[in-house]
């Protein structure tokens, strides 16, 4: 039976290469694509998704987040991560947000087509092999601190930014006034020579900040 996905990813590229794939090697799938964050939002509630492919990093937001907001929309859906992070403690937290797969972006077209066919109650898929590449920025917890100078006040506020919060709100779990917070944000990006949201979300998956 024809089933139609959406792809959700900010890298235009691979989208496009992704979705002509899918319309001609898959079973006669209807491929919806889409760049961000809001328009994601927007297709999920329009159309009804089979199957919701979906990148980490979307322009400002965590993909894990993106996922979590639209949960409802997507009790029906097969959601599958396809992301170039592909480390461990990403993989554990998409098996324990409940998804059906998490993919490193090298899949091959047959493999990601078996795990779009595969039934919506299989178990858990991630790719059975793959190399860990060595990253200059792989760096545990304690080292990370120490190499960046990052306090322990604001690592908890890059947990908070990518967990998708605001500042307002951030404030207030803290106990301190929005305007510090901003001044926070504002230092951890001179620290680690970042200038989003993005940039900040793409450090912490790279340096498996919170594994």
């Amino acid at each position: 039976m024809s089933k139609n996905i959406l792809i959700c990813d900010d890298h235009i590229l691979f989208l496009s290469g992704l979705t002509e794939i899918l319309k001609k090697f898959g079973n006669n799938y209807k491929v919806i694509s889409c760049n961000d964050s809001e328009s994601c939002k927007t297709l999920i509630k329009q159309n009804n998704v089979d199957v919701f492919i979906c990148d980490l990093n979307i322009d400002d937001v965590d993909g894990f987040v993106l996922i979590e907001e639209l949960k409802l929309d997507l009790k029906e859906t097969k959601t599958i991560i396809l992301t170039a992070y592909y480390e461990d403690f990403l993989i554990q937290k998409a098996e324990k947000m409940g998804l059906n797969a998490f993919l490193k972006k090298e899949t091959t077209a047959d493999e990601l087509i078996k795990v779009i066919e595969l039934d919506t109650n299989s178990p858990f898929y991630t790719n059975k092999s793959y190399t860990k590449l060595e990253n200059e920025f792989l760096i545990r917890d304690e080292s990370i601190i120490n190499k960046f100078r990052l306090s322990k006040h604001e690592k908890q506020i890059i947990k908070y930014i990518i967990e998708g919060k605001k500042s307002k709100e951030i404030a207030s779990l803290l106990a301190i006034t929005k305007n510090t917070v901003d001044t926070h944000r504002r230092n951890i990006f001179k620290k680690l020579d970042i200038t989003n949201s993005s940039s900040l979300i793409k450090f912490a998956h790279e340096n498996n900040l919170f594994s």
